[in-house]
């Protein structure tokens, strides 16, 4: 885990609608990936997208929120999370994924529509939105947790005058109370900065799953549930260092992800 400057924030504001990471964490995760593509991978985006890779795969980021609620996508939303059995974080698409409905059968689905060079333009162009976003997802540890309390959702917190949900807690405001006010570019160029040796940036077809597993055994240690409910700032200073580096993690391994299937590196 690399050590990051932590930045505590002066105000804090436990959400109430849960989506990973929030607008904040999804644009992150998209602008690291928009600077790690390959030429070939780049052009296909702004292709199918229709604007400069940063740009488009920022507002890409955040698309498959905006419209989960609308009935033509409602059944998308089980595609957002997965849920493990209490206790164990081994990854079974029988168990924790029927039908694919879960954020593991979404990214592999989603990538397979992407990459298939016959689906028309408008279907590749809402894979692709998936794909950035879901990726994302599934880095945030409680988006692969426990169905027992719904990922955090049923487990209550209070960090000084506020309270929420633990669920609540991870998508956004962990990242608001350390980071404050920063913006997405200067939060992306920090995390390139401090980039330790290169990890598994690597697409295979149980990657997704992987990447659900390693959330799910964050969710697992032993302080990850604050006793009592209660978040003091020594939890944020512990988990801070670790959702940059999940959101790192996501940024970097969506870039290869799109570099594999959608061009080969000059």
């Amino acid at each position: 885990m690399n050590a990051r400057r932590l930045f505590l924030a002066a105000g804090f504001w436990l959400a109430g609608a849960a989506s990973a990471w929030g607008p904040h964490g999804h644009q992150v995760v998209a602008e690291v990936a928009a600077r790690e593509l390959n030429p070939a991978a780049r052009a296909e985006v702004e292709r199918l997208l229709g604007d400069r890779a940063g740009n488009a795969m920022r507002e890409a980021s955040t698309w498959a929120d905006e419209i989960r609620g609308e009935e033509r996508w409602r059944h998308t939303g089980s595609w957002h999370y997965l849920n493990f059995r209490r206790g164990d974080c081994s990854y079974s698409a029988k168990q924790n994924c029927r039908d694919g409905n879960c954020v593991v059968g979404a990214i592999e689905r989603e990538a397979r529509v992407l990459a298939d060079r016959k689906a028309s333009q408008a279907k590749r162009a809402n894979a692709l939105r998936f794909v950035i976003h879901f990726v994302g997802d599934v880095h945030q540890p409680l988006h692969a947790g426990f169905g027992h309390d719904r990922g955090g959702n049923d487990f209550q917190v209070r960090f000084g005058r506020d309270g929420g949900n633990l669920h609540g807690f991870w998508d956004q405001d962990l990242i608001r109370a350390y980071r404050g006010r920063l913006a997405v570019m200067p939060h992306a160029d920090d995390l390139m900065a401090a980039a330790g040796p290169d990890d598994d940036w690597h697409w295979h077809g149980a990657a997704a799953a992987d990447w659900a597993e390693a959330s799910c055994a964050i969710v697992q240690q032993p302080d990850f549930y604050p006793p009592r409910g209660r978040i003091d700032d020594a939890y944020v200073r512990r988990y801070a260092p670790l959702v940059d580096d999940r959101l790192e993690a996501a940024g970097r391994r969506l870039a290869a992800l799109l570099n594999q299937i959608l061009g080969p590196s000059p």
